[in-house]
């Protein structure tokens, strides 16, 4: 199990709406890509942990990559090198293996604070559905943002109605844009969606291997570092029966618009 074969789908749901008009495979399709090759090899299906997780090139549909494995302890911890050729599309650390509920600290309690003159998400986000998981802003203090998001039953995640809980980058990413455009908004500056990509994860702990589709989830990002165009988020992603995952993630912002 030292190189696997990853081919990245040419078409499909997961392209749609990410990007309208510029296709191309999110971040967490990448992740989900290479633990599926790794299932398929005979390791554990779920993912744990992200120790550590860099996202260095983008990745366009219909890709033929090579998944190196560096790395596997009995303990689950695996190093990985994604490449396009020669070149470095993505690396990392990652632990399989059943989550562990009592790894994850608990949510810190907010008091309801409903965000005023909210800019409809389509000015937010250039993502669109079913490739949208952010619903709503549900409220937005200084340095943070809490969003409403679900995994549509129509993603290309969902399989026999969930999806794997690493969907949770991707909510905790959106959720990031739409903070950083809700601050060019109330700077009354350059306002509206830019594109942006996930470009790293670290210290990330997963509650559960798995979500419910179409059930409302909410992501809370709290901005920790900024160096523009890179920016980087504490996160956690929570539901009715408590966390799903927590951890930071990095986002890189361009100048472009949706």
């Amino acid at each position: 199990m030292n190189r696997l074969l990853l081919v990245v789908p040419p078409s499909g749901p997961i392209y749609e709406g990410h990007f309208p008009g510029r296709p191309i495979l999110p971040g967490v399709g990448l992740l989900d890509l290479a633990l599926r090759a790794l299932a398929a090899a005979g390791a554990s299906p779920t993912l744990r942990e992200i120790t550590a997780l860099r996202l260095r090139r983008l990745i366009a549909p219909g890709e033929r990559l090579e998944l190196d494995v560096k790395a596997f302890d009995p303990g689950g911890r695996v190093r990985l090198e994604v490449r396009r050729a020669a070149e470095v599309v993505a690396n990392g650390v990652v632990v399989l293996g059943e989550p562990l509920p009592w790894a994850v600290p608990a949510v810190p309690d907010r008091r309801p604070r409903r965000p005023s003159a909210v800019p409809d998400l389509d000015d937010l986000l250039p993502h669109r559905p079913p490739m949208r998981f952010v619903e709503g802003i549900e409220t937005e203090t200084d340095g943070e943002v809490v969003c409403s998001a679900r995994v549509p039953e129509r993603s290309a995640f969902t399989e026999r109605g969930s999806a794997p809980a690493l969907v949770a980058l991707e909510m905790a990413a959106q959720s990031a844009a739409a903070f950083e455009a809700l601050v060019r908004f109330r700077k009354g500056g350059d306002a509206g969606a830019r594109v942006g990509y996930l470009v790293g994860a670290r210290d990330v702990r997963f509650a559960r291997a798995r979500v419910p589709a179409g059930v409302t989830l909410f992501a809370a990002v709290r901005l920790s570092g900024i160096a523009p165009p890179l920016s980087t988020y504490d996160f956690d992603v929570s539901g009715a029966s408590g966390v799903v995952a927590s951890g930071t993630v990095s986002t890189w912002l361009t100048a472009t618009g949706a």
